[in-house]
């Protein structure tokens, strides 16, 4: 599943968000995607009890999240949901705030490989993801995704 692709179907970009804490921040990425028809609701509380019970294995990055969790935990379809908050948020034994978040649902093993790579091209492209927090439109959003790609084409 490309991450584009997915975050276009899916209406599935949120910029500016607000959120209070890391719970909300997830429900954000998991609402747009049980309004996609991507995950059942059930979801967003699969991915909050495995970070409360194995910690914050989903802050991958310094200042991202890619909450996610089983496939037999309510994904129906493989997508994605980016989120970009207004305000950091903590997660409990992080130092780092996060405030980019790429909300995962795989329903299976491979069939997200490709969107995974676009993400890592997106961070390897925009490290401190100053260029993500400046988009202003989802169309930007994609502009920057795109470029993240053709430069990854060109290394």
């Amino acid at each position: 599943m490309n991450l584009t692709e997915s975050l276009i179907t899916n209406n599935s970009i949120r910029l500016n968000a607000q959120a209070t804490d890391w719970q909300s921040a997830i429900q954000i990425g998991t609402d747009a995607l049980v309004k996609a028809g991507v995950v059942e609701a059930r979801y967003y509380d699969a991915i909050v009890n495995a970070v409360s019970v194995e910690g914050p294995y989903i802050c991958i990055h310094d200042a991202f999240a890619m909450p996610h969790c089983r496939p037999e935990d309510g994904v129906i379809k493989t997508g994605f949901a980016l989120t970009v908050l207004e305000t950091p948020i903590l997660f409990d034994d992080i130092d780092e705030p996060v405030d980019v978040l790429i909300t995962l649902a795989g329903k299976d093993s491979d069939e997200h490989i490709e969107g995974t790579m676009q993400v890592a091209n997106l961070i390897e492209f925009d490290e401190d993801f100053s260029k993500l927090r400046a988009c202003k439109t989802p169309q930007d959003v994609v502009n920057l995704i795109d470029m993240a790609l053709a430069q990854a084409a060109v290394n």
